[in-house]
């Protein structure tokens, strides 16, 4: 098989603008998930009664969830109740919601 195609000029700035695009995605991601993650975990371990139990139950409910999941959810659901975000900002939201989940544990 001749490879030799997927290298030219044409398609490496695509590549390239994918990768852009990848970086920033998940630096917010990261940024934010850490500020919500941080926040919730703090929240969930203070002992506060409501709270507490409140957060563990939606962190235990989305850390058992597919990312593929709320990816599909965040980007077909929630334009359906009058959420509308472009592809970037719905997969940062995915991203954020999964990985805050994972983080506050």
């Amino acid at each position: 098989m001749d490879f030799s195609g997927a290298f030219s000029w044409m398609n490496i700035r695509f590549l390239l603008e994918g990768l852009k695009v990848t970086v920033e995605v998940s630096l917010f991601s990261i940024i934010f998930s850490f500020l919500i993650g941080g926040l919730t975990g703090v929240i969930r371990f203070a002992n506060i009664p409501f709270f507490s139990k409140i957060l563990g139950v939606v962190i235990d409910i989305i850390r058992n969830l597919p990312l593929l999941l709320i990816i599909f959810f965040t980007y077909f659901a929630l334009p359906q109740i009058g959420i509308q975000m472009n592809i970037f900002w719905s997969a940062v939201a995915a991203l954020t919601i999964f990985e805050s989940a994972m983080l506050s544990e």
